[in-house]
């Protein structure tokens, strides 16, 4: 069983979708980032830059124990481990670390200082606009359901943001409401942790 230590963000989310997805056992261990429990060397053993979501899984690579920390770093392993959710053919699964990559470097570290510094509107207008642009022509955001998208709606499920209204990118709100259809991505998103 994959112990999973998160907190009720979006970075922390990710990582429940996966599992759950794929129906891969998981205990979730709650740590709070603001606690400064995260730093405790007891952690940092763990996630060594003291980052929130981190997994152990005592059965990793070759059966030995891995631990990892960064949520597109463990949907890529969990993608992996079960072989789903990374794409279906060598082009696609190219496209889908394209979008996880750019997910995760850009609209995830953006959006996440949006409400506290309205400074990087003008970014994340960008970023949105370039998201809705491509979402208008694909239904996800490598052509069929994957990690990628699971990177997204950890950000865009259930945050708001006090300087944009995202009904102001429709094709981006329909995505929004495809991914929240899914059991998996609704229990990551009411799943307390406390």
């Amino acid at each position: 069983m994959i112990d999973l230590y998160a907190w009720k963000s979006a970075n922390g989310r990710r990582p429940i979708i996966i599992l759950e997805e794929t129906n891969t056992p998981y205990n979730l261990i709650s740590i709070d980032p603001h606690s400064g429990k995260n730093k405790e060397p007891e952690y940092l053993k763990l996630s060594p830059g003291g980052k929130v979501p981190c997994i152990v899984d005592p059965n990793g690579p070759d059966g030995a124990p891995i631990h990892l920390m960064e949520s597109a770093a463990i949907l890529e392993y969990i993608a992996g481990k079960t072989g789903q959710f990374l794409g279906t053919n060598t082009q696609n699964k190219w496209e889908v670390k394209q979008w996880l990559f750019y997910l995760a470097t850009n609209v995830s570290v953006s959006f996440s200082n949006l409400n506290h510094a309205p400074n990087l509107e003008k970014q994340c207008r960008f970023l949105l606009e370039a998201i809705n642009s491509h979402l208008s022509t694909n239904e996800y955001f490598a052509g069929e359901y994957s990690i990628a998208d699971m990177m997204a709606i950890g950000r865009f499920g259930a945050f708001g943001f006090d300087f944009i209204n995202l009904n102001e990118y429709p094709d981006l709100v329909r995505w929004i409401d495809v991914m929240m259809t899914k059991p998996a991505v609704k229990k990551s998103i009411e799943l307390p942790i406390t």
